[in-house]
């Protein structure tokens, strides 16, 4: 280090580093890529008299984004540095400043010695959603949260969420429930829709009494659930399992574009999947 013309700022007693934030700069202000590394450079050296082991660590509890270093792990003499590559792969949408490890081992008193270096970050808008920012109520604002506890430890039933969330993703309908996007996390599986006011068609058939829905707009619920069976049918869905409890009252006002919008897409199949089952089945 001592013929190094980088300057190096202490991070404990025994490490010293170039940087103490890593922000994992982009060209042109680029935000971080969801499912994909994005890479920063840090330099750690050892400012003790014996020789250090040194490697990164994330804190206890992360399980939003994934760190690896290269080298992994990395012996210094007393004076020497090494330049770690650093790779961030954010899990989900989220915009972050926490700190992660560096562990150094000394070799000649098996002393363990810990320092912080913090991580910024921030990454594009995705439907992959951060559990941290979702509260536990049934609703944030004007979002429906769906808790999925029944898919905790359940390959298959996280595989057909996983199916349910991408043709949500891509519906663009009036008549269909709006989807903001979902949580991956094992344990925290759910996902986020448009909130509906007055619950399901069910709801409002149990709970409502007849001369508050008037004749009118009993008939708009049916006709705005057509049009989003309609819509599904245009683009090759089929929903099989229309219920009053999978059409979502949103309002009781005669004049709204759209009363009732269709959720529930679990058991939803592309009709030309469908086919080639079928055919080789």
């Amino acid at each position: 280090m001592s013929r190094s013309n980088i300057e190096m700022m202490k991070l404990s007693e025994n490490l010293v580093s170039n940087k103490t934030t890593l922000k994992f700069d982009l060209d042109n202000n680029e935000l971080i890529k969801v499912d994909k590394e994005t890479r920063d450079l840090v330099c750690v050296g050892n400012n003790s008299k014996n020789n250090l082991k040194v490697q990164f660590s994330v804190m206890n509890g992360c399980d939003y984004y994934e760190i690896r270093t290269v080298p992994s792990i990395v012996s210094l003499k007393p004076g020497y540095a090494c330049e770690f590559e650093i790779f961030i792969k954010p899990l989900c949408t989220c915009s972050t400043k926490e700190d992660v490890m560096i562990t150094s081992l000394n070799l000649t008193t098996g002393t363990i010695e810990n320092a912080k270096i913090q991580i910024e970050m921030e990454t594009e808008q995705t439907t992959k959603l951060n559990y941290r920012e979702l509260e536990e109520d049934e609703k944030l604002g004007e979002v429906a949260i769906k808790k999925m506890k029944q898919l905790i430890d359940n390959e298959s039933g996280l595989e057909e969420f996983t199916k349910e969330v991408s043709m949500l993703d891509k519906f663009r309908s009036d008549y269909i429930i709006y989807f903001y996007g979902a949580v991956f996390i094992p344990s925290k599986v759910c996902m986020a829709t448009e909130f509906a006011a007055f619950g399901s068609l069910q709801d409002v058939i149990k709970h409502k009494k007849s001369d508050e829905v008037v004749m009118k707009l009993r008939i708009k619920f049916l006709l705005d659930g057509a049009k989003g069976i309609q819509y599904l049918h245009e683009n090759g869905i089929l929903h099989r399992d229309i219920k009053p409890d999978n059409l979502l009252v949103l309002s009781l006002e005669t004049n709204e574009k759209a009363n009732a919008k269709l959720t529930d897409f679990g058991s939803s199949r592309n009709v030309n999947m469908l086919q080639t089952n079928m055919a080789f089945t």
